[in-house]
């Protein structure tokens, strides 16, 4: 009997060999096939059916206006009072390390896309390099006399004598102000020792706040007036030749 016996678990143990070698054939043979399969699937282009559109009429299409650009126009008036306003802190009767900037306010109104920069109005006086309008009862009454002119503040103005026409930091910081409550409003500034018969004297500024860049906006005067002539206006209607202001400021009535 125990020779049966040992025969029956050779046979069952040879099975069971046999059984897990083929079970691991066969494992291995599908895995092979079912990694062919994917292989064969990531090659081949998935493809959608949609359907037909119908062909678009480019006559139809609206395209978005482009914003135009405003244009500028600045009256001789205005740079009139601008350069006398400088010329009174920054003289050849004050000693040049005494000179001072000044600022003020540009009042214009719209024409269509034109800008008409038709007046200024003097708010005060700074250091050398740096002004600002300090008493805003000041601004309240220059905002009420411009309103009434019927006007509207499009920006502002400072000095920069003998040293250029640029925006420093602070001057950004400034339009930023103006920009924020009107995205048109402009800076000029004004050299009016630059007023020399081949220049006005003075450029025209807009910023790109995000990048802190100034930028130049090109402008025509209004009236029929060219850089020849405005030395020897400006030299006629100076009140600095006899020491005496003709525009004030706020504070000086």
């Amino acid at each position: 009997m125990n020779g049966l016996d040992n025969n029956e678990d050779l046979k069952k143990k040879i099975k069971d060999e046999l059984k897990k070698k083929i079970k691991e054939e066969l494992k291995k043979e599908l895995m092979e096939e079912i990694y062919k399969e994917l292989k064969s699937e990531e090659k081949e282009p998935t493809s959608t059916i949609s359907e037909p559109k119908e062909p678009v009429d480019k006559s139809i299409i609206i395209e978005e206006p482009k914003e135009e650009k405003t244009r500028v126009k600045v009256a001789t008036r205005t740079i009139l009072k601008i350069s006398s306003h400088a010329l009174k802190y920054a003289n050849k009767k004050i000693p040049k390390t005494n000179w001072v900037e000044v600022i003020g306010l540009l009042a214009g109104n719209m024409d269509g896309n034109t800008l008409l920069i038709e007046d200024a109005y003097p708010m005060g006086h700074g250091n050398a390099i740096h002004t600002e309008i300090k008493d805003y009862k000041n601004y309240a009454r220059a905002y009420n006399d411009i309103k009434q002119n019927g006007l509207f503040i499009c920006g502002w103005y400072h000095s920069h004598p003998t040293y250029g026409l640029f925006m420093s930091g602070e001057d950004i910081d400034t339009q930023a102000r103006y920009q924020r409550l009107w995205k048109k409003s402009i800076a000029l500034v004004i050299d009016p020792y630059m007023i020399d018969g081949t220049s006005f004297g003075f450029e025209i500024f807009t910023c790109n706040l995000k990048k802190r860049k100034w930028s130049k906006i090109p402008f025509e005067m209004k009236d029929p007036i060219n850089e020849q002539i405005l030395p020897e206006l400006l030299e006629f209607v100076n009140p600095i030749v006899d020491g005496r202001a003709i525009f004030l400021e706020y504070d000086e009535e």
